[in-house]
């Protein structure tokens, strides 16, 4: 199984970057946090050369509800607009912009031609992504997919853009869950086919 060396500069900046940008908020700081240690068991299920990307995302994926990063109000995009500005990869900025399907949000927000600066890949990286994001509670507790669906309703309320959102964003979600739970699976599989090679 691919594994992440934390040490990499990428995933060594990510963390610190958003270690000082949450340190304000630290129920925020605790579920990045998790969102990480999740993306890096999720990393056998991208290509070796995207794993540290995608722990870098996990761990950046929230600072835009920094006071020092927000400007619209909207963190998926105020995050990927802070990246840009201080250097960090387009395709991060990218992930950070659109994880866990926040265009579905935005264009209930009116923000879509904002969003529409930062491209949206659809790949097993943001697969991982959204399901770190999704499987992690707001504490950094696990949950499953339906928990979490269900406390971000609860948190968020009937009227608000989530909510609204919900119907076309939830199934994207599930779709991306159901992915990476097929590549675990063959992940899995692939490992104990080369245990009983090396057995025989």
């Amino acid at each position: 199984m691919t594994t992440v060396d934390s040490s990499t500069g990428l995933v060594h900046d990510a963390h610190d970057l958003a270690e000082i940008l949450l340190s304000e908020l630290p129920q925020r700081w605790h579920h990045s946090a998790g969102v990480a240690r999740r993306a890096e068991r999720l990393a056998g299920t991208v290509s070796p050369g995207d794993a540290g990307l995608l722990v870098a995302a996990a761990w950046l994926h929230d600072i835009g509800y920094s006071t020092v990063v927000r400007t619209s109000g909207f963190h998926p995009l105020d995050g990927a607009r802070y990246l840009t500005a201080h250097g960090w990869p387009v395709r991060l900025a990218g992930l950070v912009a659109h994880h866990s399907e926040a265009l579905a949000v935005a264009r209930v927000r009116g923000l879509e031609h904002e969003m529409a600066a930062f491209a949206r890949e659809r790949s097993a990286v943001a697969d991982a992504l959204a399901y770190a994001d999704q499987t992690v509670g707001p504490s950094g507790r696990r949950m499953s997919i339906e928990q979490r669906l269900t406390d971000m309703l609860r948190r968020h309320g009937p009227d608000s853009p989530n909510a609204t959102a919900h119907p076309r964003r939830a199934p994207q979600l599930r779709g991306s869950a159901d992915r990476v739970e097929q590549r675990l699976l063959a992940v899995r599989r692939a490992t104990a086919a080369g245990h009983g090679s090396a057995g025989g």
